[in-house]
């Protein structure tokens, strides 16, 4: 009954809320008493769809929650241990695949922390001398930065440049190597929390997750989040299942090192603290064991102490973009509270119904988890709600309460937030493994294997479009391109080609970010680069180059060489040359 009081009182809110954004709080709240009929009839109907949507949502609830369609616990796949193994290895290959196809042309565009960011990670020494100030601000260069990285992250970020070279490829292959490997780590959860098959499920559910895919192909430090986060929630299962104080410290360690990658980690570690809190089912047999709750935050502030004890020389806050916008200045601005109730609702529609308002992390106009994953999400989380001391439902209610909150205390602004919440990508992966096992439980036994068989295939095929999606629809989007603001790439790579031929004079106006188009231009950040066959010229360049607006008049002496303009036909620039007379 609690169970269905809660999703009723969820399903209330994000009604009242609609309603009240529709009506619109200047008719509810309108003193003309001309108006007190109306205002009336506004109040009761929107009293009466918040009651009614509730109570209806609540009740379906309780008449599911007591039928067959609520099975006791997720029933394993009847495959063999082969075919188990074989769906694993293609997961996990495809998974790879996906994220390093066309990794260094899609998308076009490159994203200005990345690039601001390779100076500094060059400069770093390799030794604890780095660390004298434990973090950098992002994007770097910026009078005003809104955000920060650790030191830790852009020793990784090194590493993957003298790899692979300062490259876009290099660039783009801490991102990479993160997403291949939370599709293992998320396989190891779906192990660790689900019966025989989950694994496979999760992999398969994770491999070509649109959300995912897009954030490994540039999302910076923020997906690099999810293999180290799972790793920490790997622990901590363990040590949950073994009564080990060893192994939550161990795990707080772990969350504690993802504090100096990204901040949301602190919202990741939060919700492994509260699941460190959770008290077992009780047939489990396993006492409630607090103590393992102060083990991880002992290691989690151990871990993430260097960052506030080592500050020599800074100049910009961990906490930058924190304390920069949240719900506190969004409800003082407003002079209402209906920013905090807009944000809560958002926060519990978004992942079902709300697209990301940010081109860049996702496709516009499409819900983050599509009608396939999102409905066994939704099954995974109404099991939750009905068993919630199970490890399953702990991990998925602890993460979802922690996102929850974190999301509210942020504001609205940029909600649905697919990037800075990337890391769960991996907890909805589990979530629709374990919502196809519990609706594999609702068959018949007769019927299990063959419905086995067309779920896992379901989902192969759900992953497969969202593989589609992020590759080719999303990375070949116009919209996308113009969120990262593509411009700055095309002109800064035009300029590092008539580089190799004299000076070129590029007007910083004609981009929008200075950072991107000088850290482009400075590494020759361009996939064909290595094409043109020959090095800067020594001595007195021979020509000289201005790249500026289109349609602009050559000065004497110049023509016209090169239109720098993208694949939907618009013009950022025009090239003139001249010669200079010199060798």
């Amino acid at each position: 009954m609690r169970a269905a009081v809660c999703f009723g009182a969820a399903v209330s809110c994000v009604v009242a809320v609609r309603s009240v954004e529709a009506i619109r709080p200047a008719l509810l709240l309108d003193p003309d008493p001309a108006w007190i009929a109306a205002r009336l009839v506004l109040w009761i109907g929107l009293l009466s769809a918040t009651v009614a949507a509730g109570g209806l949502a609540a009740a379906v609830f309780f008449l599911c929650a007591r039928s067959r369609f609520a099975p006791d616990a997720p029933y394993p796949l009847p495959f063999r241990r082969v075919t188990l193994a074989l769906l694993a290895i293609g997961a996990l290959a495809a998974g790879a695949l996906f994220r390093f196809a066309w990794l260094d042309t899609l998308p076009v565009p490159l994203w200005l922390d990345d690039v601001s960011l390779i100076s500094p990670a060059l400069a770093l020494e390799g030794s604890w001398r780095d660390f004298a100030n434990s973090i950098r601000p992002a994007p770097y260069g910026v009078a005003q930065p809104f955000g920060s990285v650790g030191v830790l992250y852009l020793e990784f970020y090194q590493l993957c440049l003298e790899l692979a070279g300062t490259t876009v490829f290099g660039v783009r292959l801490p991102s990479a190597l993160a997403g291949a490997a939370s599709v293992g780590t998320a396989m190891l959860l779906g192990r660790a929390l689900l019966p025989r098959g989950g694994s496979v499920l999760a992999g398969l559910s994770l491999a070509g997750m649109r959300w995912s895919l897009i954030l490994s192909r540039w999302g910076w430090n923020a997906i690099v989040l999810a293999p180290v986060l799972d790793v920490a929630a790997l622990l901590l299962l363990a040590a949950r299942r073994r009564w080990s104080l060893a192994l939550a410290a161990l795990a707080g360690v772990v969350a504690g090192i993802s504090t100096h990658i990204y901040l949301a980690a602190w919202v990741g570690s939060a919700a492994l603290f509260l699941l460190a809190l959770w008290p077992p089912a009780p047939e489990q047999g396993r006492p409630w064991r607090p103590a393992l709750a102060l083990a991880f935050a002992i290691g989690l502030l151990l871990a993430a102490a260097p960052i506030f004890l080592l500050r020599k020389g800074r100049t910009s806050p961990y906490f930058a973009r924190a304390s920069d916008h949240n719900v506190v200045l969004e409800v003082r601005r407003a002079r209402s509270i209906l920013p905090f109730l807009g944000v809560a609702a958002d926060a519990l529609s978004s992942p079902w119904f709300l697209p990301d308002p940010t081109p860049r992390h996702d496709l516009p106009g499409h819900s983050r988890l599509g009608w396939i994953g999102g409905a066994l999400v939704a099954v995974s989380f109404a099991y939750a709600l009905l068993r919630p001391r199970r490890d399953f439902s702990a991990y998925l209610l602890a993460q979802a309460a922690a996102a929850f909150a974190a999301t509210v205390a942020g504001g609205r602004a940029t909600v649905p937030n697919g990037y800075r919440f990337g890391y769960l990508s991996n907890a909805a992966a589990v979530a629709i493994a374990g919502g196809a096992l519990l609706v594999l439980a609702m068959f018949r036994a007769s019927r299990r294997p063959s419905a086995a068989i067309a779920l896992t295939g379901l989902l192969a095929v759900a992953s497969f479009a969202g593989a589609r999606d992020a590759i080719i629809r999303w990375a070949g989007s116009r919209t996308t391109f113009d969120d990262f603001w593509g411009q700055d790439t095309l002109l800064a790579r035009a300029a590092a080609r008539w580089d190799l031929y004299g000076t070129v004079d590029l007007d910083p106006a004609l981009g929008e970010n200075t950072l991107t188009m000088e850290g482009a231009r400075k590494y020759r950040l361009d996939p064909w680069r290595d094409r043109l066959g020959r090095d800067a010229p020594e001595g007195e360049p021979r020509r000289k180059f201005r790249i500026v607006a289109p349609r602009s008049r050559p000065r004497a002496g110049e023509r016209l060489v090169e239109r720098v303009g993208d694949a939907w036909g618009r013009e950022w620039g025009w090239i003139y040359g001249r010669r200079t007379g010199g060798t």
